[in-house]
């Protein structure tokens, strides 16, 4: 069971299609599909324990607020011009209404795995320190030749600059993913949840050092400015404190890499702007508000700004849309005719205007406390510092989105969170010899208060 648990983390970071006629079936569909077979494995084991099986008060309190979530998702999805695009998630990104009910199971699941088999956290990570090892070996070859993308259609272009798989060398190297954006926060995660999981004595100073020196170059490599961010503001948040030395080194790389990368961009010095600073968020930001305000309690549905585009694109007009699709829609013109449009992003690339867009104020606010409470259970959490891996990940988002490709390694470990402290877990570093870690249960009669994030009577 170990192995298998190690096979499928490893596989929901690596796994891909070849042989996929899109984005989403070659890159999305197999992260997602490894995501299902995990919550079929951990509710078969549950099974296996239910009588056994004591809920955590924090566990319950976890199933309320991700159903509150879910429900207004559901009212957003049914309202929806577009409700199969909102239920399924647009191709590429994937994370419909389905997707959230799957991250719901795969989080509350892997919580109540853990209480009854505490042995498995090792397997997890490991999967997922191998996945990121693979990653980090992929990108490099795409640096020397950027058509190499792993598809069956590998090495043939469309046009000067698009493979054959719909890939564009400016969003090269993509490793395993359909975007270099996309392997540089599964990077940054890897790299923080490393750094927590040495710090908790959770892993040998070679299995970091391993990891570290193969994940580090290659997120430097993927150009992506907000995943170095919000690797060196996890950084530092996690190593206050402790390590200073390692901090002294990662800021200034972290900040040197973002500036080079920054005035490289093909700006207009000139006309120097926000807009072209940011990769021209700000045009989407002001687009997403306008379509806020249309649909302010329950949005427009998942993957909103794709679905509200055609109805906001111009201010004046609001067209009659007869389908939408992955990258166009198509409308009846004032000929009366049907004419196509490109759609240029389902996302706006921020996380509370495209949370927004999707399923509303309300959405965003049962959001919130979904997030609010995962992230205020870590902080108490036996392992400390795993919050840090949440940071990094609202960071990113600030400027880029939640990905049926990734989104799924920021809750697992929010999966901890809800670990009960009576049924936590003692680690310690891999044996020399056996090379196994050590993960036993024991009682655990805390000295100092244990602070819960809701009151306990």
């Amino acid at each position: 069971m170990k192995t298998l648990y190690t096979v499928l983390f490893t596989l929901s970071i690596i796994l891909i299609n070849p042989w996929g006629s899109s984005r989403g079936l070659i890159w999305t569909s197999p992260k997602v599909l490894i995501i299902w077979l995990i919550v079929g494995v951990n509710l078969a084991l549950l099974w296996e324990q239910r009588k056994a099986l004591t809920i955590p008060r924090q566990w319950k309190i976890s199933l309320i607020l991700w159903t509150i979530f879910l429900s207004i998702g559901a009212i957003s999805t049914l309202q929806s011009p577009f409700p199969l695009t909102s239920f399924f998630g647009q191709d590429q990104m994937g994370d419909g209404w389905l997707y959230w009910l799957l991250i719901a199971a795969f989080t509350l699941s892997n919580s109540l795995l853990l209480i009854v088999h505490p042995q498995l956290i090792n397997s997890q990570f490991q999967g997922l320190l191998i996945g990121g090892m693979i990653l980090s070996l992929s990108i490099f070859p795409q640096i020397i030749d950027w058509r190499i993308d792993y598809t069956a259609t590998m090495g043939q272009i469309i046009r000067a600059d698009v493979n054959a798989s719909s890939i564009f060398q400016g969003q090269q190297p993509i490793g395993l993913y359909s975007h270099r954006g996309h392997a540089a926060i599964v990077l940054a995660l890897i790299i923080i949840t490393v750094l927590v999981g040495w710090f908790s004595r959770f892993t040998t100073t070679k299995l970091t050092a391993i990891t570290l020196i193969l994940t580090v170059p290659a997120l430097l490599l993927t150009s992506t400015r907000s995943a170095i961010l919000a690797l060196m503001v996890a950084s530092v948040y996690l190593l206050r404190g402790k390590s200073y030395k390692i901090l002294v080194a990662i800021v200034p790389i972290a900040i040197i890499a973002i500036g080079i990368m920054t005035v490289s961009r093909p700006l207009d010095w000139s006309k120097p702007s926000i807009a072209q600073i940011m990769s021209s968020r700000s045009p989407m930001w002001t687009l997403s508000a306008r379509g806020i305000k249309k649909r302010p309690l329950f949005g427009w549905g998942f993957d909103g700004l794709g679905i509200a585009y055609p109805y906001i694109r111009n201010a004046q007009v609001t067209p009659t849309v007869v389908n939408l699709d992955e990258f166009t829609y198509n409308y009846i013109n004032i000929k009366g005719e049907i004419s196509t449009r490109e759609t240029p992003t389902y996302k706006a690339h921020n996380w509370i205007l495209d949370t927004t867009l999707s399923v509303g104020i309300l959405g965003l606010v049962a959001g919130i406390a979904v997030w609010g409470y995962y992230v205020c259970l870590a902080l108490n959490y036996s392992m400390g510092g795993i919050e840090a891996v949440a940071i990094a990940y609202l960071i990113f988002t600030f400027t880029w989105f939640d990905c049926a490709q990734y989104a799924h390694i920021a809750w697992w470990t929010m999966s901890f969170a809800t670990v009960k402290s009576a049924s936590a877990t003692r680690f310690s570093r891999f044996g020399a010899e056996s090379g196994q870690l050590l993960i036993s249960n024991y009682p655990f009669p805390i000295t100092k208060s244990y602070i819960s994030c809701i009151s306990r009577k």
